[in-house]
């Protein structure tokens, strides 16, 4: 053998060994994404979940490689049309769901329609939060959440509460108020939130349950007074409003509506380990934390783990307080 024949195969020799070690480098995580990402959000246009997702969505490309994050909004069903629709979407990260509370409060009623809330989906990172509150009209003579439970105590089968729908999250905390403090206030629920609200401002129905945004700006105005979020710990940005954990006998309540966001179960796990710390990455972001926090959104960054963790949880809690309350989804 010459020289250069012993040159040249060692050449050879050293270009397979450079393509060997560099093909699984395309395989990388840092090579997702490649093309635009798409969030589902299963709610209407307008609203809460969508809203999230699109502020997320703006914030999250540059922790994505630049690439372009499309919101989709796939309307129906109690959230159940979109989130089915994601549980059978191909299981690369492309296609991912952000919901609420909603799917946990789902799956405990039974409610989810063709799809498995643990088996189907994976959890990727819990986003923000908004505790559920209590609040009153403002000629409604309970002032704290103790005074609330002393008057309704004090007028058995006279004390009316609404929520924002049969079985909404709205609906569980006051039926967890009432678990918690044994009374007896009888559920009226609206078709939606808005009309709920609307007859609290007009003392048709003074005692309500919904969440911070919906009450907060009624609250600044004097028309309503909440009395306390139905969470374990006060808001950041509204130190004011007391915990109903904070009254003896609500220490354990805790429903809290959260946003979460989730990809198909099979979904590889370096491609779910970088969506989620391309999440993380941009919730630490203090402007987009304070824009959160402006439309009364509690930024509770959590990773794959503790939103596995809170679906659990939920699951658990949602399906003990509709078996004492009688709670169904028809």
């Amino acid at each position: 053998m010459t020289q250069y024949m012993v040159r040249a195969g060692r050449t050879v020799l050293a270009l397979a060994l450079a393509g060997a070690f560099a093909a699984p480098a395309f395989a990388q995580p840092g090579a997702y994404p490649s093309r635009p990402v798409t969030i589902v959000v299963p709610f209407q246009a307008g609203g809460g979940a969508d809203t999230i997702a699109r502020m997320l969505a703006t914030n999250v490309t540059r922790h994505l490689n630049g690439q372009t994050v499309i919101v989709d909004n796939r309307a129906g069903a109690s959230g159940n049309i979109g989130a089915n629709y994601v549980s059978r979407a191909a299981a690369d990260g492309y296609t991912l769901l952000l919901t609420n509370s909603t799917m946990t409060i789902n799956a405990a009623l039974n409610f989810t329609q063709g799809y498995d809330v643990q088996k189907d989906l994976q959890p990727v990172a819990m986003l923000v939060s908004s505790p559920v509150a209590v609040g009153v009209n403002s000629g409604y003579p309970a002032k704290t959440a103790a005074e609330l439970v002393q008057h309704v105590r004090a007028h058995p089968g006279k004390a009316n509460y609404s929520s924002c729908g049969n079985g909404s999250p709205q609906h569980f905390a006051g039926e967890a108020f009432n678990q918690s403090a044994k009374v007896d206030m009888v559920h009226v629920p609206y078709n939606g939130c808005a009309p709920a609200v609307s007859d609290a401002l007009g003392n048709q129905v003074p005692i309500l349950f919904s969440t911070i945004p919906n009450m907060a700006p009624h609250a600044k105005t004097g028309k309503l007074r909440l009395l306390a979020v139905a969470s374990a710990k006060r808001l950041s940005f509204m130190p004011e409003v007391p915990a109903l954990s904070e009254t003896p006998e609500f220490k354990d309540l805790d429903i809290t509506v959260w946003f979460g966001l989730f990809a198909p179960a099979a979904t590889p796990a370096d491609v779910r380990s970088r969506i989620e710390q391309a999440v993380l990455a941009t919730l630490k972001d203090p402007k987009l934390r304070q824009e959160f926090q402006a439309r009364y959104y509690e930024v509770d960054a959590l990773g794959a783990d503790g939103m596995a963790q809170q679906v659990r949880k939920d699951l658990a809690m949602y399906s003990q307080l509709a078996k004492q309350a009688g709670i169904k989804l028809e």
